[in-house]
C-alpha cells in the first residue's frame, strides 16, 4: 500500500509538472508573439515617416505615337454603346431591350458571343442580362482624373 502511494504520488507530481511546463510555454509563445506585434508596428511608423512617395511614371503613356489616356482603349474590354444607343436601356426588360436589335439577324446588328449565353450556346436565354453593366453609354464629358 506504500508503494501505491508513492507511485500515485509520483504521477501526481508528473502530471503537475506537465501542466507546469505546458502553461509557461504557452506563456513565453503569447508574450514573444505580442512582443513581436509591436515591435513590428514601431518599424513601421518610423519606415512611414521617412519614406518619400517616389513620382508614378507610366512609361507605356509616355510613349510617342500614344494615345492621349482619355482617350486610349483599355485592351479585352467590351465594346462601348455607341452614340446613337443613349438612353435605349430599359431596365425593365433587362437584355431584351437590347435583344431585340441584337438577338435579330435582319437589323444587322452583331450578335453577342456565345459567353453570354447558358451553355455557351446562342439558342439558349441570355446568361449576362444586365449589358450596361459591362457595355457602357459613351459620353462627352471629360474624366476627373484628366482635369486640370
Amino acid at each position: 500500500m506504500c508503494c501505491q502511494n508513492r507511485k500515485g504520488l509520483m504521477e501526481g507530481t508528473l502530471m503537475r509538472s506537465k501542466e507546469l511546463i505546458f502553461i509557461v510555454a504557452f506563456v513565453i509563445v503569447l508574450g514573444s508573439a505580442i512582443l513581436t506585434a509591436q515591435l513590428s508596428q514601431r518599424g513601421e511608423k518610423a519606415s512611414s515617416v521617412t519614406a518619400v512617395t517616389p513620382e508614378v511614371v507610366i512609361t507605356q503613356l509616355q510613349e510617342d505615337g500614344r494615345e492621349k489616356s482619355e482617350t486610349m482603349v483599355l485592351l479585352g474590354a467590351p465594346p462601348m454603346q455607341p452614340v446613337n444607343h443613349i438612353d435605349r436601356w430599359n431596365p425593365a426588360q433587362r437584355q431584351e431591350s437590347c435583344m431585340a436589335c441584337h438577338g435579330n439577324e435582319s437589323t444587322g446588328a452583331p450578335t453577342p458571343p456565345k459567353d453570354h449565353f447558358y451553355d455557351e450556346d446562342i439558342k439558349n436565354r441570355v446568361f449576362r442580362d444586365n449589358c450596361i453593366q459591362c457595355h457602357a453609354q459613351q459620353n462627352d464629358s471629360k474624366s476627373a482624373f484628366n482635369e486640370k
